[in-house]
């Protein structure tokens, strides 16, 4: 079998340190204070007297008991330290693993020296700030701040440079408390030095609105990376320059300033060979601008992307790939009152993709199979600015100017070959857009007194799209809905202009009635205007063509005014903060001067809960209700086409969907046990859905939208567990999700239901403190039913991963994963893997590395996926990049 020798090739690295594991022994204990109460996040460290170096830390759980893993034979001081009592100190030479000591602190008058004292400990706890002394878990091997964070306990990151702690999404990143290019996670943990990191601190309940600090329930995270005192005041980063065999290149600099008054971080990076430093993912991120204000009273207007239809091209479904990146961002702060921050961000890239796919159409007749080829080459530039200006004269006013603007410039040729059969067609289309949006929003938070809090926030947002659409093919297409000339080939171009603007206020009171209940009086207004002018031509014909029915020239007004109030009462461990939004939404639409006009009134509840169990345990139950309608383009009547086989039509009658969603969420984290387990369950209920509609003329689809009466459902699940022992660290956990949903196809009413699961399994290890081992396995199955069709796919990827530091700065790294896919209809199975591995030198207090890195040494070069839409379930074969190899030096400056 592929994978079976190729996983025992690679897995001689385990064998070279398997009898190494540590034979250390545990030292168990519990942290009181003179009233014999238990005393969490106290810091415990035990230091070796013969090395002087710390050989075990630990912080007390919940109930005071920390555990620490020592190597027996030698002599410890015992070390145990909290805010507001004195130190305590015991020499321990010999002790018992199952025999319990007790450690009891005394109140300490003189605080501030203590304070002084704890900040050096490994892990500190203040109020809602975790603190992680980043020198206590590194081994000073590490690149970047992500390598840093993944050796902090409670701390995931993943391959898109999301980051986690217990469970929870990460929602900003500072450095030495201001934003690193608007608090992205991704640029901050693959750009920022780890030699540069000193401390990372973790926000619970982040705000950074002083007067309304405590007020929400928006449990925000943020992280605050604190630098070393030697990396500020002066400039450091690095620069790397690489080069292989076929033209491979790339270069990237990272050069970073910090000082009291003013931060300057500039990125940028050139290269060829899949290194994304700006995605597409990471444009749609950057490029969503400043947070709206109807969205926290429920109500949500569905503004179509202006990058639809543009594929992602990223290293595991492309085969070339061509990125470009410039950023810089700044913080300045002219005196402790004003603040100034912002970014600019420019990006271009030109990629290559290519991919077969087996197509099932869901329709009763038995001609619903195609095979389509694909060519595309995509080519994106954008750039992006924002600029903020923040002025707090006083701890209770806040005042923030925000403009935010965009433009970008995408395009995608493809070319594809469709085989339907008795049925066989060529296709080119060309796609492009030069979309911009310029947005302003003002806020004005003010506490008179400490029983009162207004606040004022304004936004004004205006957005352009101009969709161009050039579809050539030699049959003719849409299936005689409109009339064509006869042609060897069919040539159409259609253009569209779409003009949307918004304005928005919200004005809020919170009465603070005592220190554990408040109310939150909420009025606001809503007001958007759409334009879209949009028609289709038949090219290279000098005859008339009537094709009138893809005209659409349409004007849509949307009003939305409400009136909320919330409530937050806290008892004892409980908190609980139901709420009620009245809406009241006005809607009319202008098609060929034909005006229609819609109002209503909408109750929107919604309800927060949560149960802190024990300081370290918490269950968080969430409800809330929300009306979702569509804007100008799903109710404009015109013809438009979205597919070579596929048009769409809008419906005017269309109205809200009223959507009701559940969330139970489960968080636990035990230091004393080094179990981490996290739980979400989410249940969904979808009311007069809004839903697409197929109706089939052949091999065309002519698609529209509609509320609909059954009601849609989603249920999903997660669990995910940790747990360190002393020389190993085991994790895993699934997700669930089914949903069942209801559409039309054929003016028929179809029922498509899915289950979805998938299942992972993570073992860390590392080996005579030279050898990192992680092995992983993932099983991804998805079971798709619908009244025409049926299928099951399944995958399955176990992973090895291998950090080597090999002698005096010489490091090995490489990652193997192996693929089985299995699409059960048709009986498809397919197995690919990957190979990538890197070798590199840095001498000791040497700012030079140089590194040879080959990526899919097994030369793979096609991996497969699967997709569902209510009206089509595909099987795509992607093309990736071959086999290349780079030789890269980099200079830390």
């Amino acid at each position: 079998m592929l994978f079976l020798k190729r996983f025992i090739a690679i897995g001689f690295f385990l064998l070279i340190a398997l009898p190494s594991f540590s034979q250390n022994k545990n030292l168990i204990g519990q942290v009181l204070d003179s009233l014999n109460q238990p005393i969490a996040y106290a810091n415990v460290v035990a230091v070796n007297q013969t090395t002087q170096k710390i050989g075990g830390f630990s912080i007390s759980d919940g109930e005071g008991r920390f555990k620490l893993g020592l190597a027996p034979g030698s002599e410890y001081l015992l070390r145990v330290s909290f805010v507001g009592y004195k130190q305590f100190e015991v020499k321990i030479a010999d002790w018992s693993d199952e025999e319990q000591i007790k450690v009891i602190l005394s109140q300490d008058e003189t605080m501030l020296d203590q304070v002084e004292v704890v900040t050096e400990l490994p892990i500190t706890m203040k109020g809602d700030t975790l603190t992680y002394k980043t020198d206590a878990f590194t081994t000073g091997t590490e690149r970047k701040l992500k390598d840093v964070l993944e050796k902090l306990p409670g701390f995931e990151v993943d391959d898109n440079g999301e980051v986690k702690v217990q469970g929870k999404k990460v929602d900003k990143v500072m450095v030495d408390g201001k934003n690193f290019f608007d608090g992205d996670t991704k640029l901050a943990t693959k750009n920022l030095p780890a030699n540069a990191v000193d401390r990372v601190q973790v926000l619970k309940n982040f705000n950074e609105v002083g007067p309304v600090r405590g007020l929400d329930n928006d449990e925000s995270l943020a992280l605050n990376i604190q630098l070393k005192d030697g990396k500020k005041n002066l400039v450091f980063g690095d620069l790397t320059a690489g080069a292989g065999p076929k033209e491979r290149y790339l270069g990237h600099a990272n050069a970073f300033y910090y000082s009291p008054k003013v931060n300057l971080n500039l990125i940028a990076d050139a290269n060829n060979v899949g290194e994304l430093a700006f995605t597409l993912q990471d444009y749609f991120r950057f490029s969503g601008g400043l947070a709206g204000l109807a969205g926290k009273s429920g109500s949500s207007l569905s503004v179509s992307s202006d990058d639809l239809g543009i594929p992602m091209a990223q290293r595991n479904n492309a085969r070339d790939l061509r990125t470009e990146l410039a950023a810089v961002n700044l913080n300045y702060n002219p005196s402790s009152k004003w603040r100034h921050s912002g970014f600019v961000i420019g990006s271009a890239s030109k990629n290559k993709l290519g991919s077969t796919s087996q197509r099932t159409y869901l329709r009763s007749d038995e001609n619903n199979q195609e095979t389509l080829t694909s060519a595309s080459t995509v080519e994106n530039k954008s750039g992006l600015m924002k600029y903020s200006v923040t002025f707090t004269p006083k701890e209770e006013t806040y005042v923030k100017y925000s403009v935010f603007g965009k433009l970008a410039d995408i395009a995608n040729q493809n070319f594809q070959d469709s085989d339907f059969g008795q049925t066989r067609q060529q296709i080119a289309s060309y796609q492009s857009r030069q979309p911009y949006a310029l947005q302003q929003k003002g806020e004005w938070f003010h506490a008179p007194s400490d029983k009162r809090v207004f606040s004022m926030e304004v936004n004004w947002e205006k957005k352009y799209q101009n969709p161009l659409y050039d579809l050539t093919t030699n049959q003719k297409p849409f299936g005689g809905i409109v009339p064509i000339l006869d042609r060897d080939t069919y040539r159409f171009l259609q253009a569209q202009d779409i003009k949307t603007r918004t304005i928005e206020g919200a004005f809020n009171y919170y009465l603070i009635l005592n220190p554990t209940n408040h109310i939150n009086w909420s009025l606001g207004y809503t007001d958007t205007r759409q334009e879209l002018v949009g028609d289709v031509k038949q090219a290279d014909t000098s005859e008339e063509v009537d094709l009138g029915a893809f005209t659409n020239d349409s004007r849509f007004n949307f009003q939305d005014l409400y009136l909320g109030m919330t409530y937050r009462t806290k008892w004892k461990s409980v908190v609980i903060s139901p709420s009620l939004y009245l809406h009241r939404y006005a809607w009319n639409d202008v098609q060929m001067e034909d005006e229609l006009r819609n109002d209503k009134l909408v109750l929107l509840p919604g309800m927060y809960a949560k149960w802190s169990i024990k300081s370290n345990r918490s269950l968080t139950y969430r409800f809330s209700s929300q009306a979702n309608f569509m804007d100008i383009q799903k109710l404009a009547q015109g013809l438009v086409v979205s597919d070579y086989n596929s048009i769409f039509q809008g419906n005017r009658q269309l109205d809200n969907g009223l959507f009701y969603t559940q969330s139970l969420g489960y968080n636990h984290f035990d230091f004393f046990s080094a179990l981490n387990l996290f739980g979400n369950l989410t249940w969904s209920r979808k009311h007069q859905d809004l839903v697409n509609t197929t109706n089939f003329e052949g091999i065309n689809r002519i698609m529209s939208i509609q509320n609909i009466d059954p009601i849609n459902e989603t249920l999903t699940a997660s669990l995910q567990a940790d747990k360190r022992f002393q020389s190993f660290k085991l994790s895993g956990g699934g997700n669930w999700n089914t949903y069942s949903t209801n559409s039309l196809v054929d003016q028929n009413l179809i029922n498509n239901s899915q289950f979805a699961h998938s299942y992972f399994f993570k073992f860390t290890s590392t080996f005579m403190k030279k050898v990192e081992v992680d092995l992983g396995y993932t099983w991804d199955q998805n079971f798709y039913k619908s009244t025409n069709a049926k299928n099951t796919f399944s995958t399955h990827s176990p992973k090895i991963e291998i950090d080597w530091d090999i002698w005096k700065g010489l490091k090995l790294n490489a990652d193997y994963t192996y693929n089985a896919y299995l699409n059960k209809a048709s009986q498809t199975k397919s197995e690919f893997d990957f190979f990538n591995a890197f070798i590199s030198y840095q001498g000791k207090s040497s700012p030079w590395e140089f590194r040879f890195t080959v990526w899919n040494i097994l030369d793979t070069r096609s991996i497969r996926r699967d997709s569902f839409t209510e009206n089509l379930i595909s099987t795509y074969s992607y093309l990736v990049q071959p086999r290349y190899g780079l030789f890269t030096v980099k200079w830390d400056i």
